[in-house]
């Protein structure tokens, strides 16, 4: 079951259709009711964009996160109707979403997803502690181990005294976490990294792996060039966009920052007079910035980085530290820039030399088309009836 392998395969129908399924009585050929369960719609990143589009390839019954901004869905949910956990009236207090943490498992284990056949779950924190109900099965697609319970050194990078703090509460959530993880039925990883993490982690064989997906249609190479490299992030301290803005000011090149968070005060005392901050932009407008840059800058060590295989899309180059899932979608030269080490020096190297090459841009977009839509779309299908017909 946690065999790791890349998924390709036939496209199934509209909706995924159930072989048989034990315990659940014959419902062969019949449509399966199936749950997508989600962390949390607080913001719009990556994690959101493929729930939206597992939104619309499972078509499912019910969706369901600990609470819901609904200024905050990915397109495909917009007017859906969203089930939350008792979380979201302290959401409708004013409650930052950090003060609940506590409380999150909870409220997943306690989720009544109704009568379905299968669970999907979304899930980069707790969603895959959500119970499946007697019969169903649980299929959980994680964009990574949750970082504030796996990734101290790096969540707790601008505040230690605060992991030292929590230190008790972090050992029972990693038990929590290990707990609901050996109830899965079928985990999914985003990447190799992922899912090799995930295996260290729960002491498993690494669990089955299908890259995100992106929208190949809405990126377009450009001849126009701004002149300015470009970051498209999260403002948060480990993404580590303080090497980049360090960069910058080191060569005197030109930076655009797109994003919102709450390293952003931090940020701008540490930017000088090339750096721009853009705050958040529409989908439209980072498409273009993208075609239009010199490379986008990935300082820090993503579990993916689907914006990277989306500045190749439109065309141009990521800079991407040499670790996790920019190796997967990086050729160091060819279809890209992978920095060796985490420093201020060897980005700056990297931005130097990203300026003076010409990457063919032919390379660039097939490289991103190995994770386009359709092929995510034959893998989740393919995986979740396999999973139900072999229940």
């Amino acid at each position: 079951m946690f065999r790791r392998s890349v998924v390709d395969g036939p496209v199934f129908g509209a909706r995924t259709r159930l072989a048989g399924r034990h315990g659940g009585g014959d419902r062969t050929g019949e449509a399966m009711r199936i749950a997508l369960v989600h962390d949390y719609f607080t913001q719009l990143g990556g994690a959101e964009r493929v729930v939206g589009e597992l939104a619309t390839i499972l078509e499912p019954s019910m969706v369901a996160a600990s609470v819901v901004d609904r200024r905050l869905l990915p397109p495909q949910l917009a007017g859906a109707d969203i089930r939350s956990t008792p979380l979201q009236a302290l959401l409708g207090a004013g409650a930052p979403l950090a003060s609940m943490a506590p409380l999150l498992p909870w409220a997943f284990s306690g989720l009544d997803v109704g009568p379905v056949d299968a669970v999907v779950s979304s899930s980069s924190a707790f969603a895959h502690q959500v119970r499946a109900p007697r019969g169903a099965i649980h299929v959980a697609y994680v964009h990574t181990p949750a970082r504030f319970i796996w990734q101290t050194d790096d969540y707790f990078r601008e505040h230690r005294g605060q992991r030292r703090l929590l230190a008790p509460a972090l050992a029972w959530f990693r038990r929590t976490d290990r707990a609901a993880y050996r109830r899965i039925d079928l985990v999914v990883a985003n990447s190799a990294h992922t899912a090799t993490r995930l295996a260290q982690i729960h002491d498993t064989a690494p669990p089955v792996v299908v890259h995100p997906p992106i929208d190949l249609g809405s990126f377009r190479p450009s001849a126009e060039r701004s002149g300015r490299f470009l970051v498209v992030a999260r403002l948060r301290p480990y993404k580590r966009l303080d090497l980049a803005i360090a960069a910058a000011g080191r060569t005197g090149l030109a930076l655009d920052v797109i994003g919102s968070g709450p390293d952003l005060d931090r940020l701008r005392r540490l930017a000088g007079p090339t750096v721009r901050f853009l705050g958040r932009r529409s989908d439209a407008d980072v498409a273009r910035a993208m075609a239009s840059c010199e490379a986008l800058i990935v300082p820090g060590a993503e579990d993916f980085g689907m914006t990277m295989a989306e500045v190749q899309a439109a065309g141009r180059p990521p800079i991407a530290l040499g670790a996790g899932g920019a190796l997967e979608i990086v050729d160091d030269g060819v279809s890209g820039f992978l920095v060796a080490e985490p420093t201020v020096e060897a980005l700056a190297a990297a931005m130097v030399r990203a300026r003076e090459a010409q990457l063919d841009v032919a390379t660039l977009c097939r490289s991103a088309a190995r994770f386009d839509r359709a092929r995510f779309a034959t893998a989740i299908r393919r995986l979740v009836a396999d999973a139900a017909g072999g229940a």
